[in-house]
C-alpha cells in the first residue's frame, strides 16, 4: 500500500487496545483502561490505519463516520483521528502514507469532505487541510459583572442540578436538533453523548466531579450544561476565589440559554467560569453588564479537507447568486485538479461541473478551499494572505460573500 516499507493495514477489534495504546504513547500521555473503554464507544476499526514495522505497530490513524453539517446542508464526511507515530519511527515517511492511503479510502467511501482537530496545526496543510473554523474560551470574572438586567426572565424555564449520567436522553435529543444551526456539527448518538457526558478522574484536573444542569419548560428538554468547581481562596485571606469550567453549554431557545448563563454565574464562593470551546460568534459578551469582562482567547478549530470538489461544492448552499469558474491544485487527489464552474441560483443550490475552458476567474490551491468551505474563513482574506489569486476582483468578492455563513462554523467535540 504505497511506496513506504511499513505496511498499512486496518487493525481487528481485539487489537483496539493496543492500537490506542501506541496513540497515547505517540502523544507522550499514559494509557488509562477507563479512558481505552471510552475510546471504543465511538471507535470504527474497519476504518482504522496502523503502520507496521515487523510485528511492530508504528503508526495510527482513523476516521470517524459523520453526517456533518455545512453551510444550509449536511453531508457524508470524515472525522480524521487517532493519528500519531512512534518517536522510533518519525521522519520515515509513515505520516505520509498512512493520510494519503486514508484520503483514497475516504474518496471510494463517497466522503467528500473531511475535518480535523490538529494537535499540530503545521502538519496537516501538506495534506490539504484548510483551517476552516476557530474556537475560543472565556473567562469571567463573576463579581465584576452579571446577566443584564433588562434581559427579561423566562419563567417557563425550570434549571435543575442533576446527575450527568441521567441526561442521556435529553442531551441526545437537545444535539439532534441544533445540529444544523452550525456548519461544522456533526450528528451525535448515544454512544457520542455518553462520551461527552462521562466523568473520568483523568478529565478533572483538579476539579470536582462532573456536574448537570438541566433546563425544561413544561416537562420537555430545552438546554442542559456540564461543568467542574474547584474551590479555592486568596492566600492568606477568607475571600473566596474558587473557579468554574463549563465543558458543555447548549440552549434549543434565548429563554433557555440565559436561564443557563444566569445560573453558571450565580454559583457562591466561585470567582471565575471559564467556558470551553466556544463558537466565535458566541452570544455570551452580550449577556453581561459589563462585555469587557469576557475575556477571550481564540484557537484553531476545525480543519478541513475538500475531498471530492464538485460534490463538496455541490452539496452545500451560498449565500448569494453565483456563476464562476474556479481553477483548483491538488497534488494529493489528483481527481480534484482542474477548472470548475460553480453556478448557485437564488435558493442556494448549486451545481459544479468541469469548466469547457482552462480560464478561471478565481484560482487555488485545495488547503484554501478547505479553509474557506464552511463558511468561516473568507476567500477575500485567503487572497490578501496571497493563498488565492484572481483575474476579477469583483468576482472574487461576489464568491467571498457567497461562501460566507450566517453563523461561525463551530463543532462542540475535540475528535
Amino acid at each position: 500500500m504505497g511506496d513506504t516499507p511499513y505496511p498499512l493495514r486496518a487493525v481487528t477489534e481485539d487489537e483496539l487496545d493496543h492500537f490506542f495504546r501506541v496513540l497515547m504513547r505517540a502523544f507522550g500521555e499514559d494509557s488509562r483502561p477507563a479512558e481505552i473503554a471510552l475510546d471504543r464507544l465511538t471507535a470504527e476499526a474497519d476504518r482504522t490505519i496502523a503502520a507496521f514495522d515487523g510485528d511492530d505497530m508504528v503508526g495510527t490513524a482513523g476516521a470517524f463516520t459523520f453526517d456533518l453539517a455545512v453551510p444550509g446542508a449536511r453531508l457524508p464526511a470524515a472525522g480524521v483521528t487517532y493519528v500519531g507515530v512512534s518517536p522510533t519511527h518519525r521522519r520515515r515517511g509513515v505520516l505520509t502514507s498512512m493520510m494519503q492511503h486514508q484520503l483514497a479510502d475516504i474518496h471510494e467511501r463517497g466522503e467528500p469532505v473531511a475535518v480535523l482537530w490538529a494537535s499540530e496545526a503545521a502538519i496537516y496543510g501538506r495534506y490539504g487541510y484548510g483551517l476552516a473554523s476557530r474556537r475560543m474560551d472565556v473567562e469571567i470574572d463573576r463579581t465584576q459583572t452579571g446577566v443584564r438586567r433588562d434581559l427579561p426572565v423566562d419563567d417557563s424555564v425550570e434549571v435543575r442540578l442533576v446527575a450527568p449520567d441521567t441526561m442521556y436522553d435529553a442531551a441526545e435529543a437537545i444535539e439532534r436538533e441544533v445540529v444544523d444551526e452550525r456548519p461544522g456539527q456533526f450528528v451525535r448518538d448515544r454512544r457520542w453523548i455518553e462520551t461527552a457526558l462521562a466523568d473520568l478522574e483523568s478529565r478533572r484536573h483538579g476539579r470536582s466531579e462532573l456536574q448537570g444542569v438541566l433546563a425544561t419548560r413544561d416537562g420537555r428538554p430545552v438546554g442542559y450544561a456540564t461543568y467542574s468547581t474547584k474551590a479555592s481562596a486568596v492566600r492568606g485571606h477568607s475571600i473566596a476565589d474558587g473557579d468554574i469550567a463549563v465543558i458543555t453549554h447548549r440552549a434549543l431557545d434565548p429563554g433557555a440559554h440565559v436561564a443557563l448563563v444566569r445560573l453558571l454565574l450565580s454559583l457562591d464562593l466561585m470567582r471565575r467560569v471559564r467556558w470551553w470551546n466556544q463558537p466565535l460568534d458566541s452570544s455570551i459578551e452580550h449577556l453581561l453588564t459589563d462585555p469587557r469582562q469576557a475575556r477571550s482567547i481564540v484557537t484553531d478549530g476545525l480543519h478541513a479537507r475538500v475531498v471530492d470538489v464538485p460534490a463538496a461544492l455541490a452539496g452545500r448552499r451560498y449565500a448569494r447568486p453565483i456563476d464562476v469558474t474556479i481553477a483548483v491544485t491538488d497534488d494529493r487527489c489528483p481527481w480534484n485538479a482542474g477548472t470548475w464552474r460553480l453556478a448557485a441560483g437564488d435558493d442556494g443550490v448549486a451545481v459544479c461541473e468541469r469548466a469547457t475552458s482552462d480560464s478561471a476567474d478565481v484560482a487555488l490551491e485545495i488547503e484554501a478551499l478547505g479553509a474557506a468551505y464552511l463558511g468561516g474563513t473568507p476567500l477575500t482574506t485567503l487572497a490578501e494572505a496571497g493563498r488565492v489569486s484572481t483575474t476579477d476582483p469583483l468576482r472574487l468578492n461576489e464568491l467571498s460573500i457567497a461562501f460566507g455563513w450566517s453563523r461561525q462554523p463551530w463543532c462542540p467535540v475535540i475528535f
